[in-house]
């Protein structure tokens, strides 16, 4: 995940989205905040997961510096947080809640 890790850390987003995310990692639950990622792929492995995630934070982030009316910025922490966790590796189940 080492190339995860560096794909991660070329990301430019605003401070505050950042410590919002790393602040929300020890209130993270797979089972729950991954949900919306993994419906009806539930084979994904570690590398497909990321991949996945970092599609859905570019959207996100797409939508808010278009300042979009349908921007969630607690979706993009979460997402963030997920993208964090994933790229530090070894995770847990991810079926836990």
């Amino acid at each position: 995940m080492r190339h995860s890790q560096a794909q991660l850390n070329t990301l430019q987003r605003p401070k505050l989205l950042i410590r919002a995310a790393r602040s929300a990692i020890g209130d993270f639950r797979w089972g729950r905040d991954l949900r919306m990622v993994k419906e009806g792929n539930e084979s994904l492995n570690t590398q497909q997961l990321f991949d996945t995630l970092m599609e859905e934070e570019n959207r996100l982030n797409e939508d808010r510096v278009a300042c979009e009316a349908a921007y969630n910025v607690r979706k993009h922490i979460r997402t963030l947080t997920a993208l964090m966790i994933v790229a530090a590796g070894p995770f847990p189940n991810q079926k836990a809640a």
